[in-house]
């Protein structure tokens, strides 16, 4: 009685390694600017709570940023790039900004956070 031969070829395991190792470049590349996100967005939320309690400027909120900044070891935005200002129902914070990570080769992802504004109201 012959057996038949069970398991991947050759060429299905260097297909299934090149598929799994592209995922994984993407992913080396792109975790730093999301945990920098993830962490700018705790920072200003952290901020922005401390300072309803207190009359919130907008040099006193960026006084507190650069501390934070500088603690958390924020990279992927400056904070030259953030925007605070005045609005009419308090003091707007705005940090949309965007990234551009290359991939590989000539090839760059570029990510987009638009979701990046934060509101202190008057108190």
């Amino acid at each position: 009685m012959k057996s038949k031969q069970q398991g991947m070829s050759m060429l299905a395991a260097l297909c299934v390694l090149g598929v799994v190792l592209f995922f994984a470049t993407i992913t080396v590349r792109l975790a730093p600017i999301y945990v920098d996100y993830w962490t700018l967005s705790r920072i200003i939320k952290d901020v922005a709570a401390e300072s309803r309690t207190s009359d919130a400027t907008p040099a006193g909120i960026r006084k507190e940023l650069s501390g934070r900044f500088i603690t958390n070891r924020i990279e992927s935005v400056s904070l030259r790039d953030i925007k605070i200002s005045v609005d009419k129902k308090g003091v707007l914070i705005d940090a949309r900004h965007e990234k551009r990570v290359p991939l590989i080769f000539n090839i760059d992802a570029v990510v987009r956070f638009d979701e990046a504004q934060f509101l202190v109201p008057h108190t």
